[in-house]
């Protein structure tokens, strides 16, 4: 049964709405992992070495979102759980692979299924127009902030407007 629509949301700027959509996410990921006792940040890992294969500390962490510092205690977690194995880089001295376990590769498949029903789950209803225009306005939004980031603070602006979504 569809939980209905919080009125508040209907009247809701962008900013809240991405917000809104963001944790309503994070709630429904959570929630398909509890019984494999795995954080969101673990689960993303899994699917990002299912599909890209081994890789370094840094590359994977830019990857899932994640800053070295975090994806280093996570992957420390993930290899003292026996999901994950690291061994030396053949082709770098200094630099570690980070890779699935063979016992893990069950499960990634099947988290990976899991992956496929949210993300068909996420754009229900939306017709493939509508999608590659939610897609369109995202990535400016995305693209607006990092702009922002970089100090310019006028992206978007409107002098009219005294209320931020």
């Amino acid at each position: 049964m569809q939980e209905p629509m919080p009125d508040i949301l209907t009247r809701a700027g962008l900013g809240t709405l991405a917000t809104a959509v963001r944790r309503r996410l994070k709630l429904v990921v959570a929630s398909r992992l509890a019984p494999y006792d795995l954080t969101l940040q673990q689960f993303w890992v899994i699917l990002v070495l299912l599909e890209k294969g081994s890789c370094s500390l840094h590359p994977l962490a830019h990857l899932v979102w994640m800053d070295d510092p975090t994806a280093s205690r996570v992957v420390k977690a993930m290899v003292e759980r026996g999901l994950l194995e690291t061994r030396p880089d053949p082709k770098h001295g200094r630099r570690i692979l980070i890779s699935l376990t063979p016992a893990t590769l069950p499960l990634a498949n099947e988290l990976q299924g899991i992956a496929a029903q949210i993300k068909s789950g996420l754009v229900a209803g939306l017709q493939p127009d509508q999608q590659a225009i939610l897609r369109q306005g995202l990535l400016a939004m995305f693209a607006n902030l990092g702009d922002m980031l970089a100090g310019n603070f006028s992206v978007g602006l409107d002098p009219e407007s005294t209320v931020a979504s």
